[in-house]
């Protein structure tokens, strides 16, 4: 019942109803509800259909692509570790090239080439591997290095204080340097 007081009696009907529902409710009052019903598919479920097909096709294909590609996919700390392995690894085959180009009385930038030569051409060991958000483990090694110095600083450190230095030495100071520069690389994005 009305209350006289008040100077707004209650909505009742599809004017109280929400703008997208009083739509739906004067549609199939006017067509019916099968035309209701169509339209409410073609102009909102298929869309969303369309759109979540889509987004299961672009991840189809990249999988697709990783298994046709051989690709393994990694998390970050096992990229981060698969690059600690790396240094390991090089620190040994730079400490070896720098023994033997020492010998040689090679200059620090020769040697600079060759050790980052070196390193670049090892980073083809880590191909196929990719970070599950979309890294190419291999291309962001390269770049680290690359952008890093960690060639010419080894090389500058070679020539000026490793001429005596036994290899192990020379292979700890060189797995030191590669691992800091890699680490400070990854930071500094």
């Amino acid at each position: 019942m009305p209350n006289e007081d008040d100077p707004k009696p209650a909505e009742a009907g599809i004017a109280g109803l929400p703008k997208s529902w009083a739509v739906a409710v004067q549609l199939v009052g006017t067509f019916g509800l099968a035309v209701f019903l169509v339209l409410y598919y073609v102009l909102v479920m298929q869309p969303k259909d369309a759109e979540r097909y889509e987004r299961l096709r672009q991840s189809v294909t990249s999988l697709g692509e990783i298994v046709a590609g051989q690709q393994s996919l990694l998390t970050r700390e096992q990229a981060s570790q698969l690059e600690d392995l790396f240094v390991m690894a090089m620190a040994n085959e730079v400490a070896d090239l720098i023994v033997g180009d020492l010998k040689g009385n090679s200059n620090a930038e020769a040697l600079s080439k060759r050790i980052e030569d070196t390193l670049i051409l090892q980073t083809r060991l880590l191909e196929g591997l990719r970070r599950k958000d979309g890294g190419t483990i291999s291309e962001m090694l390269t770049h680290k290095i690359r952008n890093s110095g960690i060639s010419h600083e080894v090389a500058r450190r070679a020539v000026a204080e490793w001429r005596s230095a036994e290899r192990e030495t020379i292979a700890s100071e060189c797995r030191g340097a590669l691992n800091f520069a890699i680490k400070r690389a990854a930071m500094a994005k």
